[in-house]
Order: structure tokens, then C-alpha cells, then sequence
């Protein structure tokens, strides 16, 4: 029943976008959330699987696929597809894993390996995409995604080696991060809702465009990543490929792209919380229906 709580986050985020002075704590949030999941994690070699690297060539070939097609019809539109499209692995997609009871190691290398994959490569690809002279360094993008990734999971290590009682303390109050992703989930909508409300009143054609494509990717690679991952790693795999890092794209959008190309990675934040929203409920209702 609490899963029913992300819904009400969104939607309070949609009509009370008021939360959009304070989506900086998003990323202290996240990391608050990773401390969480990395608390019982378990790094081995053994977690790599093939199935990563076809998760991260579909999602390279997704956003590049994305912009050919559209390109004939709008230039503009096939840029917001592909910025959208190309975001890696969420921050946050091994937390949603660790809800459902997931493989989340499985996750945690998918995160890795997009996000560090996506951030060497997008400094050769966007000039071409978007005609731009603006330079984007590799440090700019890398640097901030490995902060937020690492400090929570150096944390959790020392805090196992030096008090293993404190270690299963903080273990047991696991479940706090689901309300910690509730915040979060409110935060990201609002900040969504309040962007489209005061930058694009006009041009609705285009904004409903975006929307509609948006969504067609959101779904897509959620259904391609069920499909990636077969029976051993469907969620895992549909979470890794769907679940993007849409602040990492916004900011990209913002700063290197025209300011409408943002609506895409903005929509996507409503879409992929509605999913994952829903996905969790019915997650929940199946599990205290089986136990």
C-alpha cells in the first residue's frame, strides 16, 4: 500500500510544483538512497554478464536510431529524441532493485558501465548531433557521476569493516530509502512540472511532439529491457535499460543544446517515476499476496 505513495508524489509534484526550489538535495538524496542499497551489496567479478554490454550497445544504438528517423521530418525533435534516448543507467535504478528484492549487483555494473561508457563517448558524438562549437569535457560529466556513485559505497565499506554491529543496525533500517526515494520522486516531478509551466506556455504542437515521443522511447526500452534480461535478469535488465539518469541529460540539454531539447529528458522524469510507480505496486500487492 505505501508503494501508492509514489503516485501521490507525482502528482502532488504536477499540481504543487513547489518543490522545484530545492531539486539541488536530488543528488544528496541519491546518494542517501545508494548508502542504502550498497549497505549488503556484494562486489565480485562474477556479477559482469554479457547481457551489460548488449544493454549498453541497444541503448547507444536506441538514441542514434532515434535521431536518424526523426531527422528527415525535424531536426529539433530528432535532437530532444536523442539526448533523451541516450541517457545511461539511473543513479537511483539499483534502489528500485533493492525494493523489489532484485539482483542488485546486476544493476550496480549496468550504472557503471553506461554512465562511464555514455560520458566517454558523448564528447565525440553531440558536435556532430547538434552542430554546436560548445566543448564538452570529459571531467564536466564524468567527475560528478562518479562523486555521487562512489562516496556512498566507500562509506558503507568502511562502516562494515570498522563496526559490524552498526553495519547490521543501519541494515535494518533499510526501508527509510524507500521513503528517501519518495522525496525524491516528488522533488524531480516538481522540477519537471515547474519547467514546462514557465518556459513553454506556447508552441504546444511541439510540446505534445516531445511528449509523444518520449513516451514511445520511455516504453520501449523498459519492454527491451524484459526482453535483454529473459527469466534470470528481466527486471534488472528492463530497470538498467529504462531507468535513465535524466538529470545528467538535463543538464546537457540545457547547456549545450536548444533549451527546448530539455523537454524530453523533463518528460521522461514523468514517465519513467509513473512506471516504476506502478511497478512497485504491483510488485508489492503480488508479494503480500504470495506470503
Amino acid at each position: 500500500m505505501k508503494n501508492l505513495l509514489l503516485i501521490v508524489a507525482i502528482t502532488a509534484g504536477i499540481l504543487f510544483p513547489y518543490g522545484h526550489r530545492f531539486t539541488f538535495l536530488i543528488r544528496y538524496l541519491l546518494m542517501a538512497l545508494l548508502f542504502f542499497s550498497f549497505l549488503d551489496i556484494k562486489i565480485d567479478k562474477n556479477i559482469i554478464n554479457i547481457k551489460h554490454f548488449i544493454i549498453l550497445i541497444s541503448l547507444i544504438s536506441a538514441s542514434l536510431i532515434s535521431y536518424f528517423l526523426i531527422y528527415p521530418f525535424d531536426k529539433l525533435l530528432a535532437q530532444t529524441a536523442f539526448i533523451t534516448a541516450i541517457a545511461p543507467t539511473a543513479i537511483a535504478a539499483p534502489v528500485i532493485i533493492s525494493l523489489k528484492n532484485g539482483k542488485v549487483e546486476f544493476t550496480l555494473f549496468s550504472l557503471v558501465l553506461t554512465n562511464v561508457v555514455i560520458t566517454i563517448i558523448l564528447p565525440f558524438i553531440l558536435p556532430l548531433i547538434i552542430d554546436s562549437g560548445n566543448n564538452i569535457t570529459f571531467n564536466d560529466i564524468l567527475l560528478p557521476v562518479l562523486v555521487t556513485f562512489t562516496i556512498p559505497l566507500i562509506l558503507t565499506r568502511l562502516i562494515k569493516a570498522i563496526s559490524v554491529p552498526l553495519w547490521e543496525k543501519l541494515i535494518d533500517l533499510k526501508d527509510i530509502s524507500f521513503y528517501i526515494l519518495v522525496v525524491n520522486v516528488y522533488l524531480a516531478t516538481s522540477g519537471a512540472s515547474n519547467y514546462i509551466r514557465n518556459n513553454f506556455t506556447s508552441e504546444l504542437t511541439l510540446v505534445y511532439q516531445i511528449g509523444f515521443i518520449t513516451a514511445l522511447i520511455c516504453a520501449f526500452l523498459f519492454i527491451l529491457g524484459w526482453f535483454i534480461g529473459g527469466k534470470e535478469y528481466a527486471s534488472e535488465a528492463s530497470q538498467s535499460l529504462g531507468q535513465k539518469n535524466n538529470s545528467y541529460t538535463i543538464w546537457l540539454a540545457i547547456t549545450f543544446m536548444n533549451p527546448i531539447s530539455v523537454l524530453g529528458p523533463v518528460f521522461y522524469v514523468l514517465f519513467q517515476n509513473t512506471y516504476i510507480s506502478l511497478n512497485l505496486y504491483f510488485h508489492s500487492k503480488k508479494h503480500n499476496s504470495s506470503s
